[in-house]
């Protein structure tokens, strides 16, 4: 298999952090390319040219984390990261799903700001990171953290707040979350997040 990559994109850290959690790094060969490029070996394979991309045994193409993660998970066996179905399941999508949108307004407000100035929209970037404070907040005051734990969510969680740090490290997060910020540095010693940091 290959998975396509960019070393700073927390899209594409989530599915290196998968792999590696799996065991399946033996599986799996890395691509280091630039998407913003359009490289023709990325769009031959993904025409939206973004990263991550996988490219299974078999020749499927899977784009996107959580789709890329889904099938990672049934390949490898344990440990699952993702619950088969119930109650265990759905808690689950609600962590994840908060935490990529979180992904998702931080990585928009860099984009932004890489804009020329004169064409940049301050209002959109201010409602990106106020999206992300309250997602912060909301994610302090409801999700149970436990280091004993790294699935799905986790993962998400964790690749989330690290992108905080690499590209935001004006938001105070760890000084606001203190618990959240242990558990971060608990989980940026798993040889997965050591090995993906975009540091």
């Amino acid at each position: 298999m290959q998975l396509f990559f960019n070393a700073t994109s927390p899209y594409a850290r989530k599915a290196r952090v998968a792999v590696l959690e799996k065991g399946l790094a033996g599986r799996v060969t890395f691509v280091e390319t630039d998407p913003w490029a359009s490289p023709a070996e990325l769009v031959a394979l993904n025409p939206l040219s973004k990263v991550p991309t996988l490219v299974t045994d078999t020749g499927a193409v899977v784009t996107e984390s959580d789709g890329i993660i889904q099938v990672l998970d049934m390949l490898g066996g344990h440990p699952y990261l993702l619950p088969p179905d119930g109650p265990a399941r759905m808690e689950l999508l609600v962590r994840s799903g908060l935490c990529q949108g979180l992904i998702d307004a931080s990585f928009i407000a860099v984009i932004e700001r890489r804009r020329p100035a004169a064409g940049q929209w301050d209002d959109w970037v201010a409602r990106q990171r106020s999206a992300v404070i309250r997602s912060l907040a909301h994610i302090a005051t409801s999700f149970v953290l436990s280091p004993a734990r790294f699935d799905l969510g986790d993962i998400a969680l964790a690749c989330a707040l690290g992108y905080l740090d690499y590209r935001h490290p004006d938001l105070p997060w760890r000084q606001q979350y203190p618990a959240m910020a242990a558990w971060q540095d608990t989980a940026d010693q798993r040889p997965s997040m050591i090995a993906t940091s975009p540091n």
